[in-house]
């Protein structure tokens, strides 16, 4: 019998992270003195795990396709999306030829590898993902007020099922390149509609979900005032009006495809990725936004539905469907029996709640082991709660 490898995993700490969420995840004394916002679980160049014997997961398994990130957010991340796989080829390679290090900030190309990403919440979470529908915008637009706003998406009401993407597209370039006092007076419009819309807000605070009673002029109106009081001069501040807002319980999944535009807004979960780190932004950010690249990649769809629900293969087994291959994952409860999982090759483990033993190895919140290909079944046991991440197809 092979035993999983505990895995040393670096904590990244960006501005959005929290001061408490992670660290009290992993029994550490908060509030943190950095923010942390991510732990990174896998093989990636950038920041791979570490061995017991010392070794880089990098060194062992340099193809693993996919990687794991512990993520909390108390503000907003980016506006932004993943290229595909062509698209993160060529841009790598470009960016090499220009000699632009490969660490460096102004990189936009990480890797040559593209981004799908599942977020699965562990504790309520909010987000923006995909655009909303070109009829939803239009009505949303009528009862805001704000001339400029409706001026932007008129051509919406055009849109037929063929030609609606393009026009997405368009209505959002034409929002994130507007700049100087046409930028400044839609701020204005859209802020001042948003404070009579919205129910009053301490400075700081964190929209709520939005409740049966709430309208979603409303919801959209207390994100609006949030992102102002974060970025006051960013166009990301209309982003609600564009984007659709999603609430997330815990237990639920939200998936990000290439060229979709989403922002993580508040919350903390587990997030399933190809092994990438490349990252395109729009707005709301310090960091490096890339209209060009960024305006080549997104795509207009608005019909798929990015929530994922887990669905039930067996008593403490959970599968989340994701329509792609890099990864598959499940959630593992096993309560007073062990559970097989039906994972083949190298295989990730996180533990998020009480304990669990990982095929031989004891895991605790916010620990993580890595078990090879080749060996024994995957089996869990305990009364904690784990995420077993493999590559895909996921099994039926």
């Amino acid at each position: 019998m092979v035993d999983a490898l505990l895995l040393a995993n670096q904590v990244r700490t960006y501005a959005w992270g929290s001061h408490t969420v992670l660290p009290g995840l992993l029994g550490q004394a908060v509030p943190s003195v950095e923010p942390w916002a991510e732990i990174w679980i896998g093989a990636h160049p950038a920041d791979p795990s570490q061995l017991p014997d010392g070794r880089s997961l990098a060194e062992v398994e340099p193809d693993l396709p996919f990687m794991v990130k512990l993520l909390a957010a108390d503000v907003p991340l980016s506006i932004q999306a993943h290229p595909d796989r062509a698209r993160a080829v060529a841009g790598f390679a470009a960016e090499d030829d220009a000699a632009v290090p490969r660490e460096s900030g102004a990189r936009s190309f990480k890797d040559h590898n593209h981004k799908p990403e599942l977020l699965v919440a562990i504790t309520p979470a909010q987000a923006l993902c995909g655009f909303r529908d070109p009829a939803e915008i239009l009505t949303l637009a009528g009862s805001w007020g704000s001339p400029r706003w409706s001026d932007i998406v008129a051509d919406l009401a055009d849109a037929g099922d063929v030609d609606s993407p393009a026009r997405l597209r368009a209505v959002f370039a034409r929002l994130v390149t507007l700049t100087g006092a046409a930028l400044a007076q839609l701020l204005q419009e859209v802020v001042a509609a948003a404070t009579t819309l919205a129910p009053a807000a301490g400075s700081g605070a964190q929209p709520a979900a939005p409740q049966v009673e709430q309208s979603a002029a409303q919801w959209a109106a207390q994100w609006v005032l949030r992102l102002a009081e974060l970025h006051p001069h960013d166009p990301g501040v209309v982003a609600p009006l564009l984007l659709r807002l999603v609430a997330l319980q815990p237990g639920e999944g939200l998936f990000v495809a290439a060229g979709v535009l989403h922002s993580y807004l508040h919350g903390a979960g587990v997030e399933f990725q190809a092994s990438s780190d490349n990252v395109l932004r729009a707005g709301l950010t310090s960091k490096k936004i890339d209209l060009p690249e960024l305006l080549q990649v997104i795509v207009g769809d608005h019909g798929r539905q990015p929530i994922v629900h887990p669905r039930s293969l067996a008593a403490g087994l959970d599968a989340y469907d994701v329509p792609v291959q890099d990864f598959a994952v499940w959630r593992v409860s096993p309560g007073a029996a062990p559970v097989q999982v039906p994972a083949k090759g190298p295989v990730l483990a996180v533990c998020v709640a009480g304990a669990v033993t990982f095929s031989g190895t004891g895991l605790t919140p916010g620990r993580a082991a890595y078990l090879p290909g080749g060996g024994d079944a995957v089996t869990v046991a305990g009364p904690g709660v784990c995420f077993v991440t493999a590559a895909g197809p996921q099994p039926t």
